[in-house]
């Protein structure tokens, strides 16, 4: 314990205490609480300024690519109007407008303004929704960003320059139109998508030559080149029409030949599918009349029950991947059962 000295002034008359401490510790102890000292100093955080916007960027690439629709006019992909689109044609996206307010859609986060207004060397708030005046999101401002602009062929985003980043969220605002990614595009296959959007990692990683892919096609072909009922849900999936219940199957086999010679991937990722035995059960269902199907979604035809989870809409992927859950398997049991009788 260290000691306390008292002093008495005669002028001030008053005590003045002072710790002696360290005076009292050996000089090897001294040395030791120093650097301690010092360490626990430099071991502190330094101060973070918690209003510092994350940075909402990041070093990827996108393709937005044309989603075709064949036409009962057009049927040829060769055709310049293939997919309801000339070759040469441009489709321009505005950021959406709320039913309710018709205020601008908000399509960023608080977070991704505050960090872009910086990045951009943009003032305070430039890019809030509600500027009366020189709306960074008004498509008639020369100065902002309110429309994007689309080819038919692939169009490419760079996610790490906030202009790109900015078009990449815009687009992702029209819900209807630009479907996110490509496993939206097939559960959810909105009539009205004509965009989708695209990793050009995923894409990269997927892009094997033609010749493995169409060695791995008949690979799979030949599991199933004998099954009327998969190779009927096979070329209805990549149609995108019902074919005859009583078709050949010398038929189906050359057109999945055919499938396989002109979109390899197309026939690949059909066939990979692992919710395509669900699809097929749902298929014969549907024709004996086990299932209905209206406007695309499937439902139970004994009770009405959609085959989808809650707030789903019951699409063909939904309804497959609701028969295959865990919990739906006695359902899945029943309907393979009735279909024996």
């Amino acid at each position: 314990m260290g000691r306390t000295k008292r002093v008495e002034d005669n002028n001030e008359m008053e005590n003045i205490v002072i710790d002696d401490t360290i005076q009292d510790l050996p000089m090897q102890k001294i040395e030791k609480r120093v650097v301690d000292e010092e360490r626990v100093e430099m071991q502190k955080p330094e101060p973070q300024n918690s209003n510092e916007p994350v940075n909402c960027l990041r070093n990827e690439r996108v393709i937005v690519r044309f989603v075709p629709r064949p036409s009962a006019m057009v049927q040829n992909p060769k055709h310049i109007l293939y997919g309801g689109m000339a070759e040469n044609a441009k489709r321009s996206f505005v950021v959406p407008r709320l039913n309710s307010t018709g205020m601008f859609k908000n399509v960023l986060t608080d977070n991704e303004k505050a960090f872009l207004e910086r990045a951009m060397g943009l003032e305070y708030n430039a890019l809030s929704i509600y500027r009366k005046k020189d709306n960074f999101w008004d498509d008639s401002n020369p100065m902002g960003i309110g429309r994007v602009t689309l080819h038919k062929q692939d169009n490419y985003l760079d996610l790490s320059v906030p202009e790109d980043y900015i078009k990449y969220k815009i687009l992702l605002a029209n819900k209807d139109q630009i479907a996110s990614s490509l496993q939206e595009l097939e559960d959810r296959p909105k009539a009205t998508y004509q965009f989708v959007i695209i990793s050009e990692n995923a894409e990269a990683a997927s892009n094997l030559s033609k010749m493995d892919v169409t060695m791995e096609c008949y690979t799979e072909y030949g599991a199933i080149r004998n099954d009327v009922d998969t190779l009927r849900v096979v070329i209805e999936l990549i149609e995108g029409r019902p074919t005859a219940p009583k078709v050949k199957l010398d038929y189906l086999q050359g057109k999945i030949n055919e499938y396989i010679q002109k979109d390899p991937r197309r026939f690949l990722r059909t066939v990979k599918d692992e919710l395509l035995p669900a699809k097929v059960l749902i298929k014969k269902c549907v024709e004996a009349g086990l299932i209905g199907k209206k406007n695309d979604t499937y439902y139970l035809r004994s009770d009405g029950t959609p085959l989808c989870e809650m707030n789903e809409d019951s699409t063909l992927n939904n309804a497959a991947r609701y028969l295959t859950s865990v919990k739906r398997q006695e359902l899945k049991y029943t309907l393979e059962a009735k279909l024996k009788q």
